[in-house]
């Protein structure tokens, strides 16, 4: 009999989605998996991509609930004096009981880290980058945490990071590690690809950033149709991102799993973070831009000055080694084999 692993899959953005089909196929060898959810659509995502059991707590908001502004300083601030959070702590009481684990893998909602330790099961965390001091719930998460996991290189952690002691740093994982990496389509000098992680970009923004009419600008990830000059080409939503990608030169938001993809894919990345509660994205960023692995920009940037980061990018040399292997899952699974099995 396989050991018994929860591992909760946050429904916010891609980026826990991705890191779960990189990892689910290398744990489910030794562990079984039971994925935990809080939300119906990440639910029947995982159920219609991986034969894999789907635990979907139930929700802790009582029904018209208007949840308040999350200010991330007060620890389960965004929990209500209700009877619904007892519904979902006994659902997962409950499953813990019948199942057993050996462990509880969280990726997001540290109130659920809390939550499970206190129910005598080891908690590893997923330890993103960011100012989580003020955020007395991560701050405890962080410290009940039996072991935290980074999916990132070592060298790239914040200074004043307090848990590096307990924390495995896995390396980045991408889709796309292992890939003998194509020719760039188009003609590198003249081409750079933005991806859009957000669809409310002010579009005086874009304009600055595509001001320079001798470079053709590939814009993917919109869903609105900017107003944009002859030299931009805007692709929308697609599916693969290595196929969209003209040029060696990314002008992209600080995401990990958007970092690591296109890393791996072998681009010189210019990075304009998005704001995050943590500032998750700010921090990553500029560690990235002092360790030489990425280069840096502003929304507040003028037109002048996006063409010389653009300029600096094309003779930019960006460290790479040992930044993404396609042999971190494996790895990381041999890790929690360690811890667990």
């Amino acid at each position: 009999m396989k050991p018994t692993l929860f591992y909760f899959v946050h429904a916010h953005g891609n980026g826990n989605r991705a890191t779960f089909n990189m990892l689910y196929p290398a744990l489910s060898v030794f562990f079984k998996i039971i994925a935990i959810t809080t939300n119906h659509e990440i639910t029947t995502y995982l159920q219609g991509k991986h034969d894999v059991q789907v635990l979907e707590l139930p929700p802790k908001y009582p029904p018209g609930y208007v949840v308040p502004e999350h200010t991330f300083s007060k620890a389960f601030e965004v929990t209500p004096y209700a009877i619904e959070p007892a519904g979902r702590a006994k659902a997962l009481a409950e499953a813990i009981e019948h199942y057993r684990p050996k462990a509880f893998y969280c990726d997001g909602i540290p109130e659920l880290a809390v939550m499970v330790r206190g129910m005598g099961v080891p908690v590893v965390l997923v330890h993103l980058p960011g100012n989580i001091v003020q955020d007395p719930t991560q701050v405890f998460a962080h410290e009940l945490a039996d072991h935290i996991v980074a999916h990132f290189p070592a060298f790239l952690e914040q200074p004043d990071y307090r848990f590096a002691a307990k924390t495995y740093y896995s390396g980045y994982l991408s889709q796309y590690a292992g890939q003998v990496l194509q020719p760039s389509n188009g003609d590198c000098a003249n081409h750079v690809t933005v991806l859009l992680g957000y669809d409310n970009y002010d579009i005086s923004v874009l304009r600055n950033m595509t001001q320079d009419q001798n470079t053709e600008f590939i814009i993917v990830g919109n869903k609105h149709d900017y107003d944009l000059g002859e030299n931009c080409k805007l692709l929308g939503p697609v599916k693969d991102i290595s196929q969209a990608i003209a040029g060696e030169i990314v002008i992209s938001a600080a995401g990990q799993n958007t970092i690591a993809e296109l890393l791996s894919l072998g681009k010189r990345l210019i990075l304009l973070p998005e704001q995050r509660p943590y500032d998750e994205q700010t921090v990553h960023a500029e560690v990235l831009a002092r360790q030489e692995v990425a280069l840096l920009a502003q929304e507040t940037f003028s037109a002048e000055q996006w063409q010389i980061v653009i300029q600096n990018a094309k003779v930019f040399n960006p460290f790479r080694k040992n930044l993404v292997s396609a042999s971190s899952p494996q790895e990381l699974t041999n890790q929690m084999r360690k811890w667990y099995d």
